[in-house]
């Protein structure tokens, strides 16, 4: 199992490094705290994605089922982003606030959900070419 092999997992690592680089970059803005705004939106937006990359990611290296790996992409990213926030109260210019950590709990649960129709399309397709197999004389 070579790392370099592992295209996903990667392509995450890639995004979660460019992630906590952008938030160490200190801001001249004062902090303002808003419960909803386009901050928020991206917020959802970054964590969105992350979520997509994190489940390839870990299937990438473990044959669970898709709800134990929902489950574990689940943790690890809102992990991140509870990390990412609090990275960021250090951050001069920048502030850590739980409403930012709720925008990325609301890009985890899409992502999640779009990671879920996905996968129901996939089976039902697998299950359709089944039966036309099976209906197919040898």
């Amino acid at each position: 199992m070579k790392l370099l092999n592992k295209k996903y997992t990667l392509l995450t690592l890639l995004y979660l490094a460019l992630i906590f680089i952008q938030s160490s970059i200190p801001s001249n803005k004062i902090p303002q705290i808003k419960i909803l705004s386009s901050d928020k939106i991206i917020h959802a937006g970054i964590y969105f994605i992350a979520t997509l990359l994190i489940y390839l990611a870990i299937r990438e290296h473990q044959v669970l089922k898709s709800n134990k790996i929902a489950w574990m992409t689940f943790i690890i990213t809102a992990v991140y982003g509870i990390t990412d926030e609090i990275h960021q109260y250090f951050v001069q210019g920048r502030d850590s606030n739980i409403f930012d950590f709720f925008a990325d709990v609301v890009g985890i649960l899409l992502g999640l959900l779009v990671v879920h129709i996905f996968r129901r399309k996939w089976q039902i397709k697998i299950k359709e070419r089944q039966k036309k197999q099976q209906n197919l004389p040898a």
